[in-house]
């Protein structure tokens, strides 16, 4: 004796699809918090004489590419030749003993804070499947 069983599949799918937007979104919005929070920890610590270094710190969220992240940089120069002394402090270990802040502005936040990022980015997905009727 043989027996059938049928499922309606379409549910299924629809829950599928509905799961992946969901966990894109909750993966952007957990990476603008990131990119938010280091940006603004990079601001705070940066050296600072003029302003100009922790102005030109920039942050962006990718979602594309080798896979989703956060990106940060700080590219200030000064005077004609265009001098890049953020490079010049933060990688060369530049300024001597004092600089007004801390040498290693963009690294730091990232040591300090990455088990707490990892969290934020693990809530916003949960947050979001929840939503999605998980």
């Amino acid at each position: 004796m043989a027996g059938e069983f049928y499922f309606e599949s379409d549910l299924l799918s629809q829950a599928l699809r509905k799961s992946i937007d969901a966990t894109a979104r909750g993966l952007k919005n957990g990476l603008t918090d990131i990119k938010n929070d280091w940006k603004a920890e990079s601001v705070d610590i940066a050296p600072i004489d003029t302003g100009n270094l922790r102005e030109q710190i920039k942050a962006e969220v990718f979602t594309d590419g080798n896979g989703p992240g956060v990106e940060i940089s700080a590219n200030a120069t000064r005077g004609s030749r265009r001098f890049n002394y953020a490079y010049y402090i933060h990688e060369e270990n530049a300024g001597g003993k004092s600089v007004n802040g801390e040498k290693k502005f963009l690294d730091k936040p990232a040591q300090r804070n990455q088990d707490k990022w990892a969290q934020w980015l693990e809530d916003e997905i949960q947050s979001e499947l929840r939503k999605a009727g998980w």
